[in-house]
């Protein structure tokens, strides 16, 4: 599940963790949203170097 432009900022402090699942949340510091990247534990993924 991906959940874009949805004004993540590093100010919003909500838990996005659910269980069953990897959470990966990037925020934007300018205007705009930020990303949200939720992957079911049991599927294989590869974490990009885009969240490092």
């Amino acid at each position: 599940m991906c959940i874009v432009e949805a004004k993540l900022r590093a100010e919003i402090h909500v838990n996005f963790k659910e269980e069953g699942y990897n959470t990966w949340r990037r925020d934007r510091k300018d205007k705009g949203g930020g990303v949200l990247t939720m992957v079911r534990d049991n599927m294989e993924r590869t974490k990009w170097k885009y969240w490092e």
